[in-house]
């Protein structure tokens, strides 16, 4: 019974493991330049601590799925360990690989934005983009007990964007929400014009984010609450498409009664 799905998780360890040795190499390309251990240009020095904490932080990412998938591997090939324990660990190994997965797919898919200047955008429906994520979110919040509001100004007009990326800066945010959020708390979707542009906001009633954690939300890999499923990535994401739209993220938020955070940009009309 227990084989055949030790088979597979074992083919998808070791292409994880593959994906990470690629990504690996990636990020030692990324880091060929000249390096000047005390240059006098400070955005040169700022550069090189960023690009050795992003190193370590990764590392670290990625050694504690390593540590359980490798622990866990040899619980279930021992035959004398009870079945509960196996059909555990098995558990564990696939929660795990699916952390690992969703690391390195968001890793690349940061990596493939940084390399893009722009983004072929075309006349689109923001409205309707936010209708379809909140609709591919909606059971999740229904378990969680969240609700889910959404108001968008009926006049508003079209504006240039791509449309999968805009989709998935919607996503990203309404998942970020889901996460942190509690049951009873409320989360309000807004697609209003704007002189300036089309405002897009997600305000939700949740715990709110800490002032320490704050400046740093949209940092690679940073998460304030580090038992968080997420890869800490989502919103690292959402701020390169939303500069490749012309627009800013802009965050608010508040630990003290009333909480919540409030997220929104502003898509120019032209």
């Amino acid at each position: 019974m227990i084989v055949l799905p030790l088979k597979g998780l074992i083919f998808g360890i070791l292409l994880l493991l593959w994906l990470v040795a690629s990504l690996s190499w990636w990020l030692g390309q990324r880091g060929k330049r000249p390096i000047i251990q005390h240059s006098a240009d400070p955005l040169l020095r700022q550069q090189i601590t960023q690009h050795r904490a992003f190193i370590g932080t990764l590392s670290h990412e990625l050694r504690t799925p390593l540590t359980a998938l490798l622990a866990h591997t040899a619980i279930v090939r021992n035959q004398q360990s009870e079945p509960a324990v196996r059909e555990h660990s098995l558990l564990t190994l696939e929660r795990e690989a699916q952390r690992m997965a969703r690391l390195v797919r968001d890793l690349l898919e940061l990596h493939r934005l940084e390399l893009s200047d722009e983004l072929p955008l075309v006349p689109v429906n923001v409205a309707l983009l936010a209708e379809e994520a909140i609709a591919s979110i909606w059971v999740m919040a229904d378990e969680a007990q969240i609700e889910l509001q959404f108001e968008a100004d009926p006049t508003h007009q079209r504006v240039l964007a791509h449309p999968d990326r805009l989709k998935q800066v919607w996503l990203n945010v309404l998942m970020n929400c889901l996460r942190y959020c509690r049951a009873g708390d409320v989360v309000v979707v807004r697609v209003l014009a704007s002189e300036q542009g089309l405002r897009c906001s997600i305000e939700d009633s949740g715990p709110g984010i800490a002032a320490a954690d704050l400046p740093h939300v949209t940092e690679p890999l940073y998460r304030g609450v580090l038992d968080n499923e997420g890869s800490g990535l989502g919103l690292s994401l959402v701020q390169q498409i939303l500069a490749r739209h012309h627009s800013n993220l802009q965050i608010e938020s508040s630990t003290s009664p009333p909480t919540g955070t409030h997220i929104w940009w502003i898509l120019p009309y032209d």
